[in-house]
């Protein structure tokens, strides 16, 4: 980077970079904080499910901007991995909802119809036809709701493909954490971390459950860290997908394994496991498919996700500091959102506008600070 910063981009996971990333090539002079080890920091702890059909809902005001998110992808991963040696083990393959009472037969059923007549490819497998298509699935499956659009890659290969493109571009990645956001006459003027201040006139708040913990913010950020625990486990040989969701529970390829979540635990930012969250996940998986009971775990480990108070995320810029920028409490749909977050912030930082409407994901929406 030549010269001084003109965008401070506070955090290193993958809302993060891909902001970063986004910034430098729209041009921007582009400082990235990122502090390093900070104990179930969501981006790499991610299963990496890209599942907004699963996930969301006919009417619900995140689904054109998860879809969207989704879609974004297939181009993405083709730059990043054009030099051949990168791989962010994308893969498009579906992922298939399942029922395991009447009630939520019903469920599904109603909601395959909602997203085609909204155009979107959705399909409804009764027993039969989803044993003919995971052969190992458990006797009391009824059926699923597939949605063969959606998919699932590694989130951590995904953040540090997208971080060299970042540094690539130009980006300058400093290890340290950044302390205080500096507001000055409405306006964001930089950011004090432990040994120097950065100036610079656009500051982009990317620090996942961390973020409410800046000093010096215009306004309380209601973010909370929520811990999801996780297994990798040894994918039964009879099984490789797809990936199976459940209220409750999932179960994702990962190569020969497969990774197993997961809870959804308000525990501060405490990011151990527990006896019990893990053997909540185990009888949760194994009732979908049984073939996990007896597989040897390889690794246990949790993430802190960074869960704003409604469930949706806050994008955009204070109306109280101007070049104050938000990137943050993204929850569940972290990887999901992130790419398609970096490319609303350089949008709004460079031209001032979004094709979204971002009023879903104001801060303004908990009122004034």
């Amino acid at each position: 980077m030549n010269g001084p910063p003109d965008c401070i981009v506070v955090g290193g996971g993958l809302v993060g970079v891909a902001s970063a990333r986004a910034l430098a090539r729209a041009g921007r002079h582009v400082l990235l904080l990122e502090p390093g080890g900070k104990p179930g920091a969501a981006s790499g702890a991610a299963a990496g499910m890209l599942a907004p059909q699963v996930e969301a809902r006919a009417g619900d005001p995140m689904l054109p901007l998860a879809l969207a998110a989704r879609d974004h992808y297939p181009g993405l991963v083709r730059e990043l991995e054009a030099d051949g040696r990168t791989s962010t083990g994308y893969h498009r393959t579906g992922i298939a909802l399942v029922a395991l009472d009447d009630a939520q037969v019903v469920e599904l059923k109603v909601q395959v119809e909602a997203q085609r007549a909204l155009g979107l490819a959705a399909e409804w497998w009764d027993a039969a036809e989803l044993k003919r298509r995971v052969p190992a699935i458990g006797p009391t499956v009824l059926g699923a709701q597939f949605a063969p659009d959606d998919g699932y890659l590694d989130s951590a290969a995904l953040v540090g493909a997208l971080l060299a493109q970042a540094r690539s571009g130009g980006a300058e990645i400093v290890r340290e954490a950044a302390l205080e956001i500096v507001v000055a006459g409405g306006r964001v003027t930089g950011v004090r971390t432990a040994d120097t201040t950065y100036h610079a006139a656009v500051v982009v708040i990317a620090a996942g459950a961390w973020s409410p913990q800046l000093s010096g913010l215009p306004r309380p950020l209601p973010v909370e860290p929520v811990r999801g625990q996780m297994i990798l486990i040894a994918a039964p040989p009879e099984w490789s997908g797809p990936v199976l969701f459940r209220h409750g529970g999932y179960i994702v390829p990962r190569g020969a394994d497969a990774i197993l979540g997961s809870t959804m635990e308000r525990a501060g930012f405490d990011a151990r496991t527990t006896e019990e969250g893990l053997r909540t996940i185990r009888e949760a998986t194994a009732a979908v498919l049984p073939g996990l009971r007896d597989r040897p775990v390889r690794r246990t480990w949790a993430g802190l996700r960074p869960m704003a108070a409604d469930m949706r995320p806050i994008i955009g810029e204070d109306p109280e500091a101007h070049g104050l920028f938000y990137a943050t409490g993204h929850g569940r749909n972290g990887i999901l959102l992130g790419p398609i977050t970096g490319e609303i912030i350089a949008d709004l930082v460079t031209t001032g506008e979004t094709r979204w409407d971002l009023a879903p994901y104001a801060i303004s929406r908990f009122g004034r600070p």
